[in-house]
């Protein structure tokens, strides 16, 4: 009898190690990140002018936060950015980022291989990125990059 218990528990604690994992293991999302309404490049975005950005996120997931960055090779030269967006334990949100034309590029340098290498931006112009990023139970993040240039006259 006793090693019919013993038996049985060795049989019980196997199928709950085999379970568990399979249980504890999400499945990895389906995102789709998408810029609603970009810029060309090298778009003339004139002293004053604002562009807003929109950007689609949505998962088969529920996420933990949604978030939309803003980033410049000459931070604070040409063009200035009104913060950043997020949002918060949903399955689809549009974030937005607000980009406002400040002073002249004209004086600005050539610049070459950024944010990656191979990407290479006229003189005159202002690089720009917005970075978006969606962060998941367990800690999975995804995330998406969108470059363009603006020209300010």
């Amino acid at each position: 009898m006793k090693k019919l218990f013993i038996d049985l528990g060795i049989i019980l604690l196997a199928v709950l190690l085999s379970v568990s994992p399979v249980a504890a293991a999400q499945a990895t999302p389906t995102v789709s990140i998408t810029l609603q309404n970009p810029l060309p490049n090298g778009t003339v975005l004139a002293v004053g002018q604002t562009h807003t950005f929109n950007v689609l996120v949505t998962s088969s997931q529920p996420f933990v936060l949604a978030m939309a960055l803003p980033n410049a090779y000459y931070p604070g030269r040409g063009v200035y950015w009104h913060d950043s967006d997020q949002a918060t334990q949903a399955t689809s949100a549009v974030l937005h980022l607000t980009v406002k034309g400040k002073n002249s590029t004209a004086g600005l340098a050539a610049v070459h291989d950024w944010p990656t290498a191979g990407i290479n931006w006229q003189q005159g112009t202002v690089p720009l990125a917005m970075v978006v990023g969606v962060r998941f139970k367990g800690g999975q993040v995804i995330t998406k990059t969108f470059t363009f240039a603006v020209k300010v006259p």
